[in-house]
């Protein structure tokens, strides 16, 4: 894609290749970037959190600190889109994760749409985990996040960037809220499971397309992607 188009998600392939194991990177983040700059997902062989801001890729590893993608670093699964907010509020007051995506909901045009949000100020915390790097054989996305570390910030600055997808996506993407973070000097991170923020500005872009890029590897093209326990392996990963 040569031409910008803004709040146009684009997706580098699925939830249930990630619950499969497959974890070895299949799009390079030139590639990526082309095509969005705000965004998250993984890396090559499952080795952490990516955080998209500003247009900028930044690797956030298992010791909770980020590092800045490589143009040649490879990704297995990512989202981004190129964010024009269309809605924005302000938070001047301690406000929970919970509240800010209710108020969220109240100002869009309901569940069964994409949106991506942007979330910049001060926080009370943040509560991150990063996912740990694997090695081959790869075990399954509910093997592998079992022994992730997490992480504490309090009293920071920074940005969570992300995505609410329906709940019917699961299996593509993730249903709900997804959302990493990143500090305001680019040094920590990881994928956000909650957040208290005390003040700043949540910004929402509908999503007006989804753009979803298979791989071709051969890994993707022979695995069963379709078991039974799909759905409740995603769900038990994400918690």
């Amino acid at each position: 894609m040569n031409m910008k188009t803004e709040n146009q998600l684009f997706q580098h392939s699925t939830m249930a290749a990630l619950v499969g194991g497959l974890f070895d990177g299949t799009m390079t983040f030139s590639e990526l970037l082309k095509h969005g700059d705000l965004g998250i997902g993984t890396f090559d062989q499952f080795d952490g959190e990516l955080v998209v801001a500003d247009g900028k890729a930044y690797q956030v590893r298992e010791d909770g600190k980020a590092y800045e993608v490589a143009p040649e670093a490879t990704t297995p699964y990512a989202s981004v889109t190129h964010f024009a907010p269309d809605t924005r509020f302000k938070v001047t007051e301690a406000t929970t994760r919970e509240q800010i995506e209710a108020r969220t909901a109240s100002l869009t045009q309901g569940p069964n749409l994409f949106y991506a949000v942007q979330i910049q100020g001060k926080f009370r915390f943040v509560n991150t985990r990063v996912a740990p790097k694997q090695t081959k054989p790869y075990p399954p996305l509910v093997e592998a996040v079992k022994t992730q570390p997490t992480y504490h910030f309090e009293e920071i600055e920074g940005t969570i960037v992300g995505f609410y997808m329906p709940a019917y996506i699961t299996g593509i993407g993730v249903s709900g809220y997804h959302i990493h973070f990143i500090d305001q000097d680019k040094q920590v991170g990881g994928h956000v499971f909650d957040y208290e923020l005390l003040e700043g500005t949540v910004e929402i872009a509908e999503q007006t397309a989804v753009h979803l890029e298979l791989p071709h590897s051969e890994d993707f093209l022979n695995k069963n992607l379709a078991s039974e326990d799909m759905l409740e392996q995603i769900d038990a990963a994400e918690k």
